[in-house]
């Protein structure tokens, strides 16, 4: 429990410096040099350093996801409570977009070219795993890639709207689900045509 509270504590101080600082390696052995924790409680809490803090940070907010009611969740069809997950997942950040834009510039460069498919694929599987989907074996893959569609272009409109209530951002999201039904369809074509050879 102890380490927990240290990772929480050296994850504040990181974000803080993004009030002036970038998402990057340089800026996080820079807060590890003027830290107040040693470098070897950073060291122990993040062994891969950034990469390590990323993941947490990833982690930590995909905890913050507020759902409806379960009875009245479940009842929902699927990509209305996808979509419920996602705007819930963005709006914990509506007052620090500074924090995601830091992040998306980290997501971008060279820097994170291992982090970023695996931190989105990562954001997709607990959005499946939270309205309970089981899917198995080629579904479960293709359906977390083709979220991964959605909520890569949805982030990045969202960054810059400053609709009321982010409803701009709701209206494109909802495009990008339809987008990704087409996508949907190929997968369900490909599984058929793999079907005739089983």
């Amino acid at each position: 429990m102890t380490k927990n509270i240290d990772k929480n504590e050296l994850l504040k101080e990181f974000l803080v410096s993004l009030n002036t600082n970038k998402w990057t390696n340089s800026n996080y052995l820079s807060v590890v040099s003027k830290s107040i924790s040693s470098e070897a409680v950073w060291d122990s809490s993040f062994p891969l350093k950034l990469r390590d803090l990323t993941a947490f940070f990833i982690s930590r907010s995909l905890e913050n996801i507020e759902l409806p009611i379960r009875d009245q969740f479940i009842e929902m069809k699927t990509q209305e409570r996808l979509e419920i997950i996602l705007i819930s997942y963005l709006n914990q950040f509506k007052d620090s977009k500074l924090i995601i834009e830091r992040l998306i510039e980290y997501f971008k460069s060279p820097e994170s070219l291992f982090a970023t498919p695996a931190s989105v694929y990562l954001i997709s599987d607990k959005f499946w795993q939270l309205i309970e989907d089981t899917s198995i074996d080629f579904n479960f893959y293709t359906k977390r890639f083709i979220l991964m569609s959605v909520i890569v272009p949805t982030t990045l409109f969202w960054i810059n709207d400053e609709s009321k209530d982010s409803l701009n951002t709701i209206d494109y999201m909802k495009k990008c689900f339809k987008r990704s039904m087409k996508i949907g369809k190929i997968k369900n074509k490909i599984k058929e045509t793999f079907s005739r050879f089983l």
